[in-house]
């Protein structure tokens, strides 16, 4: 699907004369559609009788094909799973396997494997498509496998890249490519959106995701409310024991503590400099009264090392003590200015 605030880049898309690039880069922070937008230009390439703003038919051959993920000429590059890397995964198709769903690193064998794909011809006669994503994610010898590739490109092949730190891509393979650059939407757009969708406070979502609506939606699946409800309640209770905070949630939400934890240092902080509140309004008055008194050299060198504890925890460390040791930071700073 096309999201609403994505309509106008579609339809620039479409206007190129040519159509769609051989290689396309969708470059955009997460949760702004530019998945949904690369499966929709996928479908729409491949689809046997695409409609006026080249959007798929969903009716022909080919879009029943996309939609089950079996078509012969799709494919899709996902990050190889440790158990994947290790044994030389077979190459994602369609939705891809689970095994390479939700890992870590795009490998070079599975971009050379693209080479059998490549040479032969289209099995339904049209377009032949690789999506890859998140394209950031490619080792650097997958990458330089891929530009050879990009060089010496297939007639009807397209490559759609989805990257949500282009920068980090090589500027050999980004200049390759056709970018389209995908922005925050308009905060009353991603609101209008939200609450037809039904969310609950959708501005303190909003906020929390960056003003990423997609970002902002999946947090009624997450756990987000409850923890988040949990955590501020330990944060501005004046009898609650905070050094605790990291022994009372599980190892898996301390990622998430630690976003929160940052977000809340990042209130007070602006209550001091600007008396606003970006990422708890709900907990305005709470915040007033810790932020009266509060330090803003020791939050920010608080906030420091929140960042860096939040790199950590990517890295095969005791995440539970890094946050400990932040969380009795945050204790004991309150406690000395209540006192």
């Amino acid at each position: 699907m096309i999201h609403p605030w994505n309509r106008p880049l579609w339809e620039r898309l479409q206007a190129r004369p040519d159509g769609p690039a051989g290689a396309v880069l969708l470059a955009g922070p997460r949760g702004v559609g530019k998945r949904a937008f690369a499966c929709m230009l996928a479908q729409g390439i491949l689809c046997g009788g695409p409609q006026v703003g080249g959007e798929p038919c969903g009716a022909c051959a080919s879009c029943r094909l996309f939609e089950t993920g079996s078509h012969p000429d799709f494919r899709l590059i996902e990050p190889a799973s440790d158990e994947a890397e290790a044994e030389a995964p077979a190459l994602a198709t369609g939705g891809g396997p689970p095994a390479l769903r939700g890992a870590r690193a795009i490998i070079v064998s599975q971009v050379r494997e693209l080479s059998e794909f490549l040479a032969v011809t289209s099995h339904l006669g049209g377009a032949k498509v690789v999506l890859i994503q998140p394209a950031e994610r490619m080792h650097l010898s997958a990458a330089n496998a891929l530009l050879k590739t990009l060089e010496e490109p297939t007639t009807g092949t397209v490559f759609i890249l989805v990257a949500d730190r282009p920068h980090q891509l090589p500027s050999t393979v980004r200049s390759r490519c056709f970018r389209v650059d995908f922005p925050i939407p308009q905060r009353d757009i991603a609101l209008d959106w939200l609450a037809a969708k039904g969310m609950d406070h959708p501005e303190i979502a909003l906020a929390h995701a960056g003003f990423a609506p997609l970002a902002a939606e999946r947090l009624g699946s997450s756990g987000f409310w409850s923890r988040r409800r949990a955590l501020n309640e330990l944060l501005v209770s004046p009898n609650s024991n905070r050094g605790d905070l990291a022994v009372r949630v599980g190892a898996e939400e301390v990622p998430m503590l630690c976003q929160l934890l940052y977000r809340w240092c990042y209130d007070l902080v602006s209550l001091r400099l600007a008396n606003q509140v970006r990422y708890n309004p709900d907990y305005a008055e709470n915040l007033r009264r810790l932020a009266d008194n509060a330090d803003v050299l020791q939050l920010d060198s608080l906030m420091k090392d929140l960042i860096a504890a939040a790199r950590a925890l990517e890295h095969p460390l005791n995440p539970r003590l890094v946050i400990e040791q932040l969380a009795i930071r945050y204790a004991r700073m309150i406690a000395n200015q209540e006192s």
